[in-house]
């Protein structure tokens, strides 16, 4: 596979993705949605903690968690890398994270594409992607509070399985009763379809 890179990629350093879904299913509970706040504000946390010990954080740009974990990397300092599912020259998606994506490159980070320069996002390209995010991570942490009973679901899993695949760490940090707790690759749970 080519990869086409917009910065320097950090070869020489650790690196964590940190992912987790771009928003609960449409029609949540107000409830359901205020989880979701607190993942986000979970994953910004973490992806800041991850910097100040001088670890690279990847994501792929999506709203939400991805977009959480990239902004609580850049606020600490550190470097961070976005595997997008576009190509360079195409339209960033989601628009609304074009200063994201300026950001990254400006404050030394990488942002990486498999696809043709002029290559949209489009269903497909988002599953190819997230094989490459756990392809360039060493370990994957997966944040987010999945129903029914802590199941990642959505276009997360196919990240989470390509991690089982590949033998990386992978990790799931849910809130459970209240409390936030991680989930080792044993015990992480992924949907079967």
């Amino acid at each position: 596979m080519k990869l086409n890179f917009l910065g320097k990629f950090p070869y020489d350093k650790q690196i964590i993705a940190i992912i987790g879904p771009r928003r609960p299913a449409p029609g949540c509970s107000p409830l359901e949605m205020q989880q979701h706040q607190r993942d986000c504000a979970m994953a910004y946390k973490l992806a800041g903690e991850a910097a100040k010990k001088g670890i690279v954080v990847l994501s792929g740009l999506a709203s939400g968690i991805d977009t959480a974990a990239h902004w609580g990397c850049l606020d600490a300092g550190g470097i961070t890398v976005a595997v997008v599912p576009f190509g360079l020259q195409s339209a960033v998606f989601p628009a609304e994270n074009q200063f994201l994506y300026q950001n990254i490159v400006t404050r030394g980070g990488c942002i990486v594409s498999q696809f043709d320069p002029d290559q949209p996002a489009v269903k497909w390209t988002f599953v190819a992607r997230d094989k490459t995010q756990a392809l360039l991570s060493e370990k994957i942490l997966v944040v987010g509070t999945f129903p029914p009973d802590g199941v990642i679901t959505g276009g997360t899993k196919h990240c989470a399985r390509w991690a089982r695949k590949m033998a990386k760490p992978l990790y799931h940090y849910r809130e459970n009763n209240g409390h936030y707790v991680v989930l080792r690759d044993a015990d992480v749970q992924i949907e079967d379809n």
